[in-house]
């Protein structure tokens, strides 16, 4: 009897390929600052990114998975909860919320 696939399967296993090098591909010490001088020119940042800054955690795996499968169940992004959730913060504290 084979068994339903789940997040909660794919939890525990080691990611495939992540390791593994590409060939022909750059070193993970090459910065596109370092290729500016071969000619290749600075990667632009998407529209969607402009005027925002990343802010980022390291939580256990239990807390990801648990956040990736809420944002699917609600049909939001994972940012879009994050938000959420800073506002609340930013509520439980006095502070105005500031939006996504």
């Amino acid at each position: 009897m084979s068994r339903k696939p789940s997040f909660a399967n794919l939890r525990d296993r080691a990611p495939a390929l992540a390791s593994v090098p590409q060939p022909n591909s750059e070193p993970a010490s090459v910065t596109a600052a370092d290729r500016v001088g071969e000619g290749a020119s600075i990667p632009q940042r998407p529209a969607s990114r402009e005027g925002r800054k990343q802010i980022a955690g390291f939580f256990t795996p239990e807390m990801s998975l648990a956040m990736h499968m809420l944002a699917r169940r609600q049909d939001r992004s994972l940012q879009a909860l994050m938000a959420e959730a800073f506002n609340d913060v930013l509520r439980k504290y006095g502070e105005s919320p500031i939006g996504e």
